[in-house]
């Protein structure tokens, strides 16, 4: 977490500053190298060295961000990251086996889930759980939102943040308006999909509020549910005028874990 310090004159102590974002971390891997071929045989040191070129060549990876999984049982999450520094192998040569450390940054701070949940609610309509994305323990500021129509000046609320996002206009019916929290994008399109290509702009006419609004949207953020720990929901209000049958909410986003 960063860390800002603000103390005036005539208050003993240092004001309190809210909505802080996490500082990038950094954190050390260990590997073992044996002497196995892709088929399960042991080719003995040849092989080792062949296995150590073929990680070495992953751990030099610098066009791009490499990605990293963790799973643990059904619990599988990921994060791109960049090597920051690797050890020279240490051999043992009796054993065909060798041992280096790297160490790797997480540039995006946080681990996702592997693939986006898709889920859909009611417009209007207050306290509402977003259920995919129960658990999370880091905000989720990436996230892609899509408001069927009809609708009226639409508008998405945080619960545990109170941030906001709405947008200024009319959503007709047989209309999306889909707003890219992440990418401060939004566009009305007239076929069922998620994609904001080919749809109108109408990125200048989207209001944010709240933590961060004034270089991001809305923030989703998981809040402890009745003093139980492991109970974790994303909670949202939404709000809208001339909604009819037709009319429908529905976001699209992966969790965030710290």
């Amino acid at each position: 977490m960063r860390t800002v310090n603000l103390s005036v004159p005539g208050r003993s102590g240092d004001l309190p500053v809210l909505g802080l974002d996490h500082e990038a971390t950094t954190f050390g891997l260990a590997f073992t190298v044996y002497p196995y071929a892709p088929s399960g045989a042991d080719g003995g040191a040849e092989q080792m060295e062949t296995n150590l070129e073929a990680l070495g060549a992953l751990l030099g990876t610098r066009h791009r961000l490499m990605m990293l999984k963790w799973a643990t049982g059904s619990i599988i999450r990921v994060a791109g990251v960049t090597v920051e520094a690797t050890s020279e192998p240490e051999y043992f040569a009796g054993a065909a086996m060798a041992r280096l450390t790297a160490v790797v940054k997480v540039p995006g701070v946080y681990w996702r889930d592997e693939v986006d949940s898709t889920w859909t609610g009611t417009l209007p309509g207050a306290g509402q759980i977003v259920t995919p994305l129960a658990g999370s323990t880091g905000p989720i500021v990436d996230s892609v939102l899509r408001v069927t129509g009809p609708a009226v000046q639409p508008s998405l609320r945080d619960v545990a943040t109170g941030g906001t996002v709405s947008y200024a206009g009319t959503v007709q019916a047989g209309q999306h308006l889909l707003v890219d929290c992440g990418g401060l994008r939004a566009a009305i399109v007239t076929t069922d999909t998620w994609s904001l290509t080919g749809g109108t702009d109408v990125t200048g006419t989207i209001n944010a509020t709240g933590p961060g609004s004034a270089f991001r949207w809305l923030h989703l953020i998981s809040a402890m549910a009745l003093g139980d720990p492991h109970s974790r929901a994303v909670l949202v209000d939404a709000t809208a005028s001339g909604t009819s049958g037709e009319s429908a909410l529905k976001i699209r986003a992966r969790r965030s874990y710290l």
